[in-house]
C-alpha cells in the first residue's frame, strides 16, 4: 500500500479509502482544498496506483492501514471514510477494534455476500473494465441498471491500468464479506451514505444496522454508485464536515 499524506499532521486525522477500479486521486482530490482543517490521508490500495504491488488480499490492505494508524497516529484516527470497496474495508477496520477510531463514514458500503453471484459478477465486471481499457462503450441500458440512471461516474473515475487479478481479488473479498461480530462493541459513530439508486447499500446499511443500532442511514436522492462523491464534490465535502465538527 501506499499513503498520500496533506496537512498538519497536529490537526483532527481523517483517513480515505477509494473504491474499485478507481484511485485515491480520482475519487478524492476535489475534496481535498475542502478539507483544510484537517490532516488529510489517502490509502492507495495495492494495484490501484503506479505506486503499489498488483492486489493480493484486501484483507492485508487493511492490516496495513491499522498499522500505519498505530505507527503514525499512535493507533488514534478521528475519522475513518470509504466509499464501495473502501467503505466495505472500513467497516472491516472497525469491526476489529484494534485502533481507536471516533468518527466512521461510509458511501455505499458493499456488505450483501453474493453467493452463487459471486463469480457471476465478478466475470461481468472484468469484462466490462476490459471493454473500457480497449476504448470500448458500455451498454447504457447495462451501466444504468448497475450503476443508476445516467451515471458515469465510475467510468470516469476509472484507473485505466487495473489489471484482471487485482480485480478479481478485489471482488472476491467484497462479494464474500461478513461483517466481524466483534463489530457490536464499536463505540463511534457511524454514518452511511448511498444513493437512492443503489440497492446493494440500502441493503448493505440494513444489515449493519443489525449491528450498529444507532447507525445514521441517509439516502441521497437521485443518485447512483459514486455520483454524489464525483459530481457534487463541494457539496459531499461540505455534508462531510458538518458529520466531522458535529
Amino acid at each position: 500500500m501506499n499513503f498520500l499524506c496533506f496537512g498538519d499532521k497536529n490537526n483532527k486525522s481523517i483517513l480515505l479509502i477509494h473504491g474499485m477500479a478507481s484511485t485515491a486521486m480520482l475519487c478524492y482530490d476535489p475534496l481535498l482544498k475542502h478539507l483544510s482543517d484537517y490532516y488529510v490521508i489517502l490509502a492507495e490500495v495495492d494495484g490501484h496506483s503506479e505506486h503499489t504491488e498488483e492486489l493480493v488480499s484486501l484483507a492485508k490492505n487493511c492490516d496495513e492501514i491499522e498499522h500505519y494508524i498505530m505507527r503514525h497516529l499512535s493507533g488514534n484516527l478521528y475519522c475513518l471514510s470509504g466509499f464501495s470497496m473502501g467503505a466495505t474495508m472500513a467497516v472491516e477496520i472497525i469491526g476489529r477494534g484494534t485502533v481507536n477510531v471516533t468518527k466512521t463514514h461510509l458511501d455505499a458500503a458493499f456488505l450483501i455476500q453474493m453467493g452463487l453471484l459471486a463469480k457471476p459478477y465478478e466475470s461481468i465486471f472484468c469484462k466490462a473494465i476490459k471493454r473500457l481499457q480497449d476504448g470500448k462503450p458500455i451498454p447504457k441500458f447495462f451501466m444504468d441498471a448497475v450503476m443508476g440512471k445516467d451515471n458515469n461516474s465510475v467510468i470516469e473515475m476509472l484507473y485505466p491500468n487495473i489489471t484482471a487479478n487485482t480485480i478479481k481479488n478485489a471482488c472476491d473479498y467484497v462479494y464474500h464479506y461478513s461483517i466481524p461480530e466483534k463489530i457490536r462493541d464499536y463505540q463511534g459513530t457511524v454514518l452511511f451514505w448511498r444513493g437512492s439508486n443503489e440497492p446493494y447499500p440500502r441493503k448493505s446499511a440494513a444489515l449493519l444496522k443489525k449491528y450498529l443500532p444507532d447507525l445514521i442511514d441517509v439516502e441521497i436522492a437521485n443518485m447512483g454508485h459514486g455520483q454524489y462523491l464525483h459530481e457534487h464534490s463541494a457539496e459531499y465535502a461540505g455534508r462531510l464536515i458538518e458529520y466531522l465538527q458535529e
